[in-house]
């Protein structure tokens, strides 16, 4: 179990990414620096892409008794959350470079 997260969880994040064309997710908080609780939270920053969708279908579709925390960090946001996910931030999916090149030859 990665970053205190079942696998499937993370299975299911990277799907919703694809699927909504997500462009990178980032975890962060208290999962990401390893000292989280049973009961922390899921943080994470989404860049590109649908977001909207991709949050609704986190929030109704990852069946996981940890909830989320899911920030669109293309919008405005603070100073102090931005600092904290580019310290703590890790990578847990990114559009590939070849999904670009194939869209780009379409």
């Amino acid at each position: 179990m990665k970053y205190n997260i079942p696998e499937r969880v993370l299975k299911d994040i990277s799907a919703f990414a694809k699927k909504y064309s997500i462009n990178k997710v980032i975890l962060f908080g208290s999962r990401a620096r390893g000292d989280n609780t049973e009961r922390s939270d899921i943080d994470i920053a989404v860049y590109g892409g649908d977001f909207d969708s991709f949050y609704w279908d986190i929030k109704e579709k990852v069946h996981s008794l940890l909830s989320f925390d899911v920030v669109e960090a293309d919008k405005p946001i603070s100073e102090e959350l931005k600092q904290e996910i580019e310290k703590d931030g890790v990578i847990i999916y990114e559009k590939s470079l070849r999904t670009f090149r194939i869209v780009l030859k379409c």
